[in-house]
């Protein structure tokens, strides 16, 4: 049966700006469907503290969207479940730095994969979907997709083709659903161990970023939710939420 509500599909939603993107929709009534890779207990705990406040608002899919013919499935899973989408948040992504002279075919492979190809594809499966609703897609970019990050070719390179990806589908697309992207400046800085960033680092972008502050997760997530659910005469448009680090880049 076709859900009441209308579901948003957030990829990476465990953690991070991806929980918050779905904390957010969810309290505007709309039911979310989990996505998540690896990280399975941190998304069943958020499925469970969404339900908590709404009953069977929220579920869990898990999927390896490293591998390459995972995005229909999903979409296919998502759309069994909820009997509809609405809307769709490409979120998951890979960083970490990788040297140009180090760069292996294998990591390009993967980078190219997990930031540009599925969310390419999952638009295209979850297309037809969000037809019928008149629904949109709103793609995670970032703020050095157009002006390159040293040591970070691969995710500059990624991001870049999903930059320009967002346009071509927001014009593909039209008039029926509408495809738009956020690009992230100091949000949240890199939690991996195999990407530390020292305190002088950080401090040295937040001098360097207009505002003089690293933004706040909702800071993202309001613009997302913007973008999706009121910007009815905004298709093809990215908006860098960054405190005005572009200025300085």
């Amino acid at each position: 049966m076709k859900n009441k509500n209308k579901v948003a599909l957030v990829t990476g939603a465990a953690h991070r700006l991806g929980k918050s993107i779905a904390i957010e929709l969810h309290q505007k009534g709309i039911d979310i469907a989990i996505h998540c890779g690896k990280s399975v207990e941190a998304a069943n705990q958020l499925k469970n503290e969404l339900n908590d406040i709404r009953k069977q608002s929220a579920q869990v899919f898990c999927c390896d969207l490293i591998k390459p013919n995972n995005a229909s499935r999903l979409i296919e899973q998502v759309t069994n479940q909820f009997g509809r989408l609405d809307y769709l948040v490409n979120n998951a992504s890979i960083f970490y730095p990788t040297a140009i002279e180090k760069i292996q075919d294998e990591q390009l492979a993967t980078f190219l994969q997990v930031n540009f190809f599925q969310p390419v594809k999952l638009a295209q499966a979850a297309f037809p979907w969000l037809k019928k609703e008149s629904g949109s897609i709103v793609n995670l970019i970032d703020i050095y997709a157009e002006s390159g990050l040293k040591n970070h070719t691969t995710y500059v390179a990624s991001k870049a083709g999903l930059l320009e990806a967002t346009k071509e589908l927001a014009a593909e697309f039209a008039p029926e659903v509408r495809v738009n992207a956020v690009s992230p400046g100091a949000i949240l800085w890199p939690s991996s161990d195999s990407n530390p960033q020292p305190d002088s680092h950080q401090q040295e972008i937040i001098k360097n970023t207009a505002l003089k502050k690293i933004g706040k997760p909702q800071d993202i997530s309001k613009t997302v939710v913007y973008l999706l659910t009121q910007a009815s005469y905004s298709t093809g448009s990215v908006i860098n939420v960054d405190g005005g680090r572009r200025l300085y880049i």
